[in-house]
């Protein structure tokens, strides 16, 4: 068992904290786990009960999503968060998430913060191995590619066409500031002085400094999901999208942060990664124009917005070769500067670029991922 929240010792408090959980099923047992190894905000874990009701023998498909103590990529991680995102969500909108059924602060259960949901219909696209190279996606004619990027994109609308302030108020509380990017911008800030712990990072200085000084005057505030990816969508046989997953970084602000997000993760898949996309897969225009056609408005400064989004993942490898360092005995590489991401934003803001090496091809290792 890989998880570090999921071992044999686990299986006993974990079925015993599981009895409230699930009425009408007595006598359960947990019979089969696996970890799909996705996730790098909290140890995920699939795994199935068994239990008898009404006469008959049930089985029930569960997820269990463990804090990442020490490894955390975000700042201020609580799994109170994405738990109190998706309670909303389910309470307050007609968006596909995962019913949930408890959350767990209390160490003493199986040694870390947790949760458990049940687990929805559908499949994720992979992000290792990369999926314009191998997976479903590659086994799909080029027009079923592009319905599975547009259903993504639209999903990623309806989120944004809901009202924050019938029942999403509390995620004004993010940081300092008025919600929306100007409270965004300040978390970011604030995200980059932890992860960075102290080591110079002047492109990402320089990029955020830019951020402040270029941002726009009327951006609009609504609901986002955070990581709006493949990897965190699940699709049905018929392509269509049956549930949205992992909302750790679900916040307040413009669409376009989303959409952006979007953007730049297709583009590190192939461009920035040296990968041809797959045939099929929309263009950036085509994904624009289908937001606009499903948000029902306008997309405003997308560049902007791609630079925000290029210095958000840069500030995610900042904290991964940290944890990198953590986990290899001491090795220190230079991924935290020099990587396509932190290249990319150097390239767009006129600046030196650090090019990547042997560090950043060492942390995205199969071996290290």
């Amino acid at each position: 068992m890989s998880a570090k929240c999921f071992t044999p010792e686990a299986l006993g408090p974990l079925r015993d904290w599981l009895v409230n959980k699930l009425p009408g099923l007595n006598d359960i047992e947990i019979t089969s786990h696996a970890s799909p190894g996705a996730g790098k905000s909290a140890e995920t874990i699939l795994f199935d009960v068994q239990g008898n009701a009404n006469g008959s023998r049930k089985r029930v498909e569960l997820v269990l999503r463990c804090q990442m103590e020490g490894m955390e990529l975000f700042l201020n991680a609580d799994l109170r968060w994405q738990y109190r995102v998706v309670e909303a969500l389910s309470a307050f909108s007609r968006i596909a998430v995962p019913e949930l059924l408890g959350i767990e602060m209390d160490r003493s259960v199986l040694g870390v913060p947790f949760f458990v949901m049940k687990r929805m219909p559908g499949r994720v696209l992979p992000q290792v191995p990369n999926y314009n190279l191998s997976g479903w996606l590659v086994d799909l004619a080029p027009a079923e590619r592009e319905r599975v990027w547009l259903n993504n994109v639209e999903a990623i609308a309806a989120v944004h066409r809901l009202a924050w302030r019938n029942g999403f108020e509390f995620m004004g509380q993010l940081d300092a500031g008025a919600p929306g990017l100007e409270q965004y911008l300040n978390h970011i800030a604030r995200w980059l002085d932890w992860a960075a712990d102290g080591d110079e990072q002047p492109t990402i200085r320089e990029a955020l400094d830019w951020l402040g000084r270029n941002r726009p005057a009327a951006a609009p505030v609504g609901l986002l999901w955070g990581d709006p990816t493949p990897a965190n969508t699940l699709f049905g046989p018929d392509l269509r999208v049956t549930a949205l997953l992992d909302w750790e970084m679900a916040c307040l602000g413009p669409g376009e942060i989303d959409l952006a997000w979007f953007l730049m993760f297709d583009s590190f898949y192939s461009r920035l990664r040296g990968v041809s996309r797959l045939p099929g897969l929309p263009d950036r225009a085509q994904i624009i124009s289908a937001y606009e056609q499903a948000a029902g408005r306008r997309v405003d400064n997308i560049e902007y917005y791609e630079i925000l989004a290029l210095v958000r993942f840069a500030i995610i490898f900042i904290r991964a070769s940290a944890n990198f360092t953590a986990r290899n005995q001491g090795e220190i590489i230079d991924a935290h500067t020099h990587n396509p991401l932190t290249a990319e934003i150097a390239r767009r803001l006129s600046l030196p670029v650090p090019q990547p090496g042997d560090g950043w091809n060492r942390l995205m290792s199969p071996r290290h991922n």
